[in-house]
């Protein structure tokens, strides 16, 4: 860390490692933006598109953050952050979810009861996004 009160920024991360990201929706256009976006943020994103397959990714690999969409046909965000929060008990560990979503339905007070660490509102900017990712990797090191 170049700075004890900053966390260090993507592109300082990029440099050591990339994160890698496990991004749960069933948009095919929002699975196709974070792919685009995840080099200029200096991730690794390994996008499904239920929770299922989330929940598979997770037996498989060691994620530092997840991204979860809110509203999904099979098992919505809210429920499958549960699920994850259920194998956590027991298998030990934390990852933080930061649940996404345009709906009006959503809100951080929703996210947080879910289980999930924080929330991002569509439409977000990229600096957003990074800033989002920036602060839950920082936490999940300390």
């Amino acid at each position: 860390m170049t700075n004890s009160d900053q966390p260090l920024t993507l592109q300082e991360r990029k440099e050591e490692c990339k994160p890698l990201v496990l991004i749960i929706d069933d948009q095919p256009e929002y699975a196709k933006l974070f792919d685009l976006l995840s080099e200029s943020l200096g991730i690794t994103a390994h996008i499904v598109n239920s929770c299922d397959e989330g929940i598979k990714a997770l037996e498989l690999f060691s994620f530092d953050v997840i991204l979860m969409d809110w509203m999904m046909p099979d098992t919505d965000g809210p429920e499958c952050s549960c699920k994850i929060r259920t194998i956590e008990k027991t298998t030990g560990g934390h990852i933080p979810i930061i649940g996404v979503s345009g709906s009006v339905r959503a809100n951080r007070k929703e996210c947080l009861e879910a289980g999930m660490d924080d929330y991002l509102e569509i439409p977000f900017t990229l600096e957003e996004l990074h800033n989002i990712l920036c602060k839950w990797l920082q936490k999940k090191e300390e």
